[in-house]
């Protein structure tokens, strides 16, 4: 009887959550109304039309392998706990992130931990696990990736505030994993939970991190590429430490996930990261949406022919799961 009302409670909070939403979203399209409505958007698809293609399509490429390293980085980070095949991680990160830019939420971590324990036969703990260090890796990734980048290019003041905050919290980490390891971390649980998580641990010893930090370099490195070259695309004139901007501007925009794929989100914060470079707002849009066409589609349509046209299926069930 417990575990029905508990379960219930449950159910109860999602619904009040997903409720919690729709009242945020309608707020959200009620705003975007009024912008709308006297937005140039003839500008805007002017741009659209007039972007070059070839450009676009090598952004697209590497966009794609910035994917490829975060699944490799997975990989790599799995496979002395849960061997598994190279081929199985990638399917199942594509398939992550495919579900990502179908939910609201971010459930693509739930997908892809499900797609690699049925196809590569890992179990769900030791996935989770290696879910839980795969964000370490990226999170050290960024965080040298804003203390090299910005040194080299002119950037906002606000950028190099979070440069010199990230350098500090990367000096921290560095310290507390060389003065005791990065299996410390995990060492800190309770014995309960230590008991349960032995695999956690096991993935953080020695230098297990160091290839998975240097592939999460590759992807901010890559993303960085693939938003310079659709605003060259678009015909915008822009630096380095315009795209660079623009680059985490979205990404920080993005990190609550209120839109599927943060469509119109990710533009918003085109338009503001750019106005410092008199990029006008109807540019930044169309880049934005030209940007967000190449990151989104390529990936929606491999994903689905990873699991046999059964994507949208799979996120209504890992949602499903979630609530449960």
């Amino acid at each position: 009887m417990g575990r029905i009302g508990r379960n219930g409670t449950r159910r109860l909070k999602a619904r009040r959550l997903r409720w919690l939403w729709w009242l945020l979203g309608l707020v959200g399209v009620g705003f975007a109304l009024k912008f709308l409505v006297g937005f140039p958007w003839r500008s805007t698809g002017m741009a659209l039309l007039e972007a070059n293609p070839l450009i676009l399509a090598v952004a697209c490429a590497v966009n794609l392998s910035s994917l490829v390293a975060k699944g490799w980085a997975w990989h790599l980070i799995l496979k002395p706990v849960a061997p598994h095949s190279w081929r199985a991680a990638q399917e199942a990160n594509l398939v992550g992130a495919a579900v990502n830019n179908l939910a609201v939420a971010v459930v693509g971590e739930a997908a892809r931990v499900r797609v690699i324990a049925q196809r590569g036969g890992v179990p769900v703990g030791a996935a989770v696990s290696s879910v839980v260090w795969t964000r370490v890796a990226e999170a050290l990734a960024l965080a040298l990736f804003l203390v090299m980048a910005p040194s080299v290019l002119q950037l906002e003041l606000w950028l190099r505030v979070v440069q010199v905050a990230a350098g500090l919290a990367l000096g921290v980490v560095v310290l507390l994993a060389w003065a005791r390891g990065w299996a410390w971390l995990a060492e800190q649980l309770p014995a309960k939970a230590r008991s349960r998580m032995a695999a956690l641990g096991s993935m953080g010893k020695g230098g297990r991190l160091f290839v998975p930090t240097l592939l999460g370099l590759w992807n901010w490195g890559t993303q960085w590429a693939t938003y310079h070259l659709v605003l060259q695309a678009t015909h915008l004139r822009v630096t380095p430490a315009a795209s660079f901007t623009a680059l985490i501007a979205a990404n920080l925009s993005g990190l609550l996930r209120p839109t599927p794929a943060n469509v119109g989100v990710t533009q918003a914060a085109l338009v503001v990261g750019l106005l410092p470079f008199d990029i006008a707002p109807e540019q930044a849009v169309a880049a934005g949406l030209a940007l967000q066409g190449l990151q989104v589609f390529p990936v929606l349509a491999l994903g689905a022919t990873v699991t046999g046209w059964r994507l949208l299926k799979l996120e209504r069930e890992v949602e499903e799961e979630r609530e449960a």
